[in-house]
């Protein structure tokens, strides 16, 4: 065995931590699309996403009709979706959030195992349409976006607030543009650890930055730049919320490549005061860290395709859980990498071994 492959092993197998993460739940319902009905058992999928998008288009003056055809019916959420990367690794994390009201949704059952489910009531759901490509998700969010801290507060009170977020490692808060009372909840995760002892790091995923307007962007920024001093602070960003960031804080948009992406976040990083940037892409990884410097991590596109909803939440996963240990900031990116690819090429996240043979598997490590 490599050094190189040594060291992810060695990190991997001695896993350790506790991550928290909160705080949302869907059900998510997707379904592919019928381009052509051979029978009523053959069919063709339509397999792009662009595809999809010119026949909206072509049909915008009058009306369009679609047959869809299940897939499955999952979880869904940052949550969820992030912290089965954990439970996959043995690492039992703690997910508040919405996984069902008298009793936990089917959707969910295969984690009450392997997560601490801390529900507060029902999921919201999401509708997705998958091609080979890319993913439609329409959501009906009012069970999240009405989901605030004195839900919090009186669902699980004084007690059970402290246990449930003391001796936390690495916390994590997910779909701010999905969240409308994201602020307090933030607010109400820091509250936590006004005496109690503080995370190594707190998690960000805000999901889609153009759903709300750039006044409660900088707002909430501002807001999560406050506590930096206490808790380090890492965002990360898919390639098109990167452009958007970029846009709304005033740096140029560079080429969508590894070196030019790094480099311009390294800029992004400093105004928005976070202690990390991370961007991911189908083709490569990267990241500005104010304690390391800027890194990237290729990573092949891959072609054997089964799942693509909860892609970017899995390379969070991984990133997660390679912030646990003494892992250098390119071999976060390289581990988050592995993860993604193996489940959108399986469905599931990967296990320790699993993960560590993707590792080995990566041109560039």
């Amino acid at each position: 065995m490599s050094t190189t492959m040594k060291k992810y092993t060695d990190f991997l197998r001695n896993i350790r931590g506790k991550i928290l993460l909160g705080c949302d739940g869907f059900v998510d319902e997707t379904y592919e699309i019928v381009e052509v009905r051979k029978s009523q058992s053959e069919f063709t999928p339509m397999k792009k996403l662009k595809q999809f998008g010119e026949l909206i288009v072509a049909r915008a003056d009058g009306g369009v009709g679609l047959e869809l055809v299940p897939k499955r019916r999952c979880e869904g959420g940052f949550a969820i979706n992030t912290g089965r990367v954990a439970a996959c690794l043995g690492l039992m994390p703690r997910l508040p959030g919405l996984y069902g009201g008298k009793a936990i949704d089917p959707a969910y059952e295969q984690f009450k195992d392997i997560c601490e489910l801390f529900s507060l009531g029902d999921p919201a759901l999401t509708i997705a349409l998958e091609f080979g490509d890319g993913k439609v998700l329409m959501s009906n969010l009012e069970a999240v976006s009405s989901l605030n801290w004195e839900d919090f507060e009186k669902h699980f009170g004084e007690k059970k607030l402290k246990e449930m977020f003391s001796g936390v490692d690495i916390l994590g808060l997910g779909y701010w543009s999905l969240t409308a009372n994201f602020d307090e909840l933030f607010q109400g995760f820091m509250k936590q650890y006004e005496t109690a002892t503080a995370p190594r790091r707190m998690f960000f995923d805000f999901a889609d930055i153009k759903k709300k307007s750039s006044e409660s962007f900088i707002k909430s920024l501002e807001l999560i730049r406050s506590y930096g001093s206490k808790i380090p602070m890492v965002f990360s960003l898919n390639e098109h919320e990167v452009l958007e960031l970029f846009s709304r804080i005033g740096v140029a948009r560079p080429e969508l490549t590894p070196r030019a992406i790094s480099s311009a976040l390294a800029i992004a990083r400093e105004k928005i005061g976070f202690a990390e940037l991370v961007v991911h892409t189908p083709e490569f990884a990267a990241a500005s860290s104010a304690a390391e410097g800027e890194a990237y991590a290729l990573q092949e596109r891959q072609s054997k395709v089964v799942r693509l909803a909860g892609a970017g939440d899995s390379f969070n996963g991984g990133y997660l859980c390679a912030s646990l240990g003494d892992v250098a900031l390119k071999e976060r990116l390289v581990v988050a990498n592995a993860v993604t690819a193996f489940f959108v090429t399986h469905g599931t996240p990967p296990s320790k071994e699993e993960l560590i043979a993707q590792i080995e598997k990566a041109s560039d490590k």
